[in-house]
């Protein structure tokens, strides 16, 4: 059950981080920001790594896990702002949330072995996405999309998907080998290495104000949040079904999106949300 509400609390903590990525990638720039968003989460982050000070006595073994989780999470971060650049919350958020079961289906190579109530909830996560995804109104979801753009946005969407799978993976191990929060401060620079060739050939925007970097520097500290939350589940039994815990963000963002940008949520939205919801609910039962 805890593995799960590390899950459910970084899902919370990127629900929010994704509505204000959603109010500001277009005008900032989808890579620039998440470049920065690396920057900044990693300058908070650095006062209490250099406090704990575990970090200098990595061995070269335990700081390469917290390099490559970096490598997978900048593809992630960067597909995920890209598409929030080109279409609203209550599309990208859960067609990207279903990634988490990746996960679990990694687990299942390496011996997990889910019963049936389980597969069911991640079924149902994974249903209640599409039906999020497809049931929007005749202004919101697919339909919010600028002509031709929606198989550049699946694409960056699936980037997303591949890139945040992996990390799951990757950060619950480096949680074991170096420290969550060791694992996520070095993920910061490989990960801001990811995102530099997309940035670069993204070409120029306008000068940042002090309410951008505001936003930047809240998107970053919300950011190492969750994935300490993530890496940290990897010390717990059961840590692949934080990732179904994480799937819950889908159905958070489009609610927050609702409240506060005022984006619509459908009827048939709204049965897909309840869906993400019980599964959650009743997969931290099951781990119970």
């Amino acid at each position: 059950m805890l593995a799960v509400l590390f899950g459910v609390f970084a899902a919370l903590c990127w629900s929010v981080h994704d509505l204000i990525a959603r109010s500001l990638a277009a005008r900032i720039g989808a890579f620039r920001m998440a470049a920065l968003v690396m920057v900044s989460g990693g300058i908070l982050l650095s006062f209490y790594v250099v406090y704990l000070g575990t970090i200098w006595n990595a061995t070269g073994e335990q700081l390469m896990s917290g390099f490559v989780l970096g490598l997978a999470y900048g593809f992630g971060v960067g597909g995920l702002f890209k598409a929030f650049s080109l279409g609203p919350v209550s599309l990208v958020g859960p067609i990207t949330a279903g990634y988490p079961v990746l996960a679990v289906l990694w687990g299942v190579v390496n011996g997990l072995d889910p019963t049936p109530l389980q597969w069911g909830c991640v079924a149902a996560t994974l249903i209640g996405a599409v039906i999020v995804a497809r049931s929007g109104t005749e202004d919101g979801g697919i339909n919010a999309v600028e002509p031709g753009k929606m198989p550049t946005l699946l694409l960056f969407a699936a980037m997303a998907v591949l890139g945040y799978s992996s990390s799951i993976v990757l950060g619950q191990h480096a949680a074991v080998t170096v420290g969550e929060s060791e694992a996520t401060w070095l993920s910061r620079a490989t990960a801001l290495v990811t995102i530099l060739p997309f940035m670069i050939s993204e070409g120029k925007h306008a000068p940042l104000t002090r309410a951008h970097w505001k936003g930047i520097f809240i998107m970053g500290g919300l950011d190492v949040l969750g994935v300490i939350a993530v890496n940290a589940s990897g010390h717990l039994p059961g840590k692949e079904f934080a990732g179904v815990g994480i799937s819950a963000y889908g159905a958070m963002s489009v609610i927050l999106a609702m409240i506060f940008l005022k984006e619509k949520v459908s009827p048939g939205q709204w049965f897909g949300l309840a869906l993400i919801v019980g599964a959650v609910a009743t997969m931290s039962i099951s781990q119970a």
